[in-house]
């Protein structure tokens, strides 16, 4: 009820409140227009012999920008992948939630998009709204409509995804991880350049050095694919890195910073450049104090 009724449940003067054992229900708003980091999309009218149908989409906050219980509210028993895609209302009624009609599959790419799309009543016998108003079945025209937003709306998820796991070259930014097109597909490998995995090589005897970078290999070409597959479907914002504190990685940032400065790089660009790669992004204060050290050291 909280989610079928919402839209009469808003505002300071609701046409509608309900109540459990005496306490008023809060409204679920699936779109979270209250929030900031939300974004919504113009409203587009669609005008039809019968009445006008109207549609806006919306792009969910990331997760780490709202709370969990915010987070999960929003998800709903069936979770955010679930939750994807149209919202149907008639007369500010939601008869159908979360599904993209047989128009797209819901994945990880629109997780964070939804499309309400409003209708009158006097469009019921165009959409074939049965008398619970359960379920409803889109005129043709309508349904190209949707397509072409659903179309719009995997574009946009395609390009942002693409932007944020091209491979970046830059010298400013060092990967642990090299994310590389291979054959139609994607390969993640160890980034075997990383200061941290060059330092420690050039720390080892010759006969070792081999062995070590075997090592790393092995553990490129053991990335539980399947296993990080399963886990993303299930919930991605659930699936995080190993977090460390700096005490544990200082011996590691010692060895990436001694390789950075022996490229003759400055202090202000070893920082830069090992605050902006995992896993040292987290531990930017305690880079830079490491670096004035170290230069300190050489100088003296």
């Amino acid at each position: 009820m909280r989610l079928c009724f919402h839209r009469y449940m808003e505002g300071n003067k609701p046409a509608l409140r309900i109540l459990l054992n005496e306490r008023k229900l809060s409204p679920i708003d699936p779109f979270a227009r209250n929030h900031l980091a939300t974004q919504p999309g113009p409203e587009e009218p669609l005008p039809l012999l019968n009445g006008e149908v109207v549609t806006q989409c919306f792009t969910l906050p990331h997760h780490k920008k709202m709370s969990k219980t915010a987070w999960d509210e929003l998800g709903g028993p069936e979770g955010h992948l679930r939750s994807q895609g149209f919202y149907i209302y008639r007369e500010r009624r939601l008869i159908i939630a979360g599904s993209w009609l047989g128009l797209a599959r819901q994945t990880e790419l629109t997780k964070l998009s939804r499309v309400r799309v409003d209708i009158p009543n006097t469009m019921d016998s165009d959409w074939k709204i049965d008398v619970r108003k359960a379920s409803a079945q889109m005129p043709p025209v309508v349904r190209e409509r949707l397509r072409k937003i659903v179309e719009r709306l995997q574009g946009t998820s395609k390009r942002t995804y693409q932007r944020r796991g091209r491979k970046l070259v830059s010298d400013e930014y060092l990967p642990l991880w090299n994310r590389i097109q291979k054959d139609g597909g994607i390969v993640y490998r160890p980034n075997v350049e990383h200061p941290s995995i060059t330092g420690f090589a050039a720390a080892l005897p010759e006969e070792f050095r081999h062995g070590f970078r075997t090592c790393i290999n092995l553990l490129g070409s053991g990335l539980p694919i399947a296993a990080l597959h399963a886990d993303m479907l299930g919930g991605a914002e659930d699936v995080t890195s190993d977090e460390r504190d700096f005490a544990e990685l200082a011996d590691s940032a010692e060895m990436a910073i001694r390789a950075l400065l022996a490229l003759s790089m400055t202090g202000s660009d070893v920082v830069r450049t090992l605050c902006s790669t995992e896993p040292f992004i987290h531990h930017k204060d305690a880079i830079r104090r490491l670096v004035e050290v170290m230069q300190q050291g050489e100088v003296s």
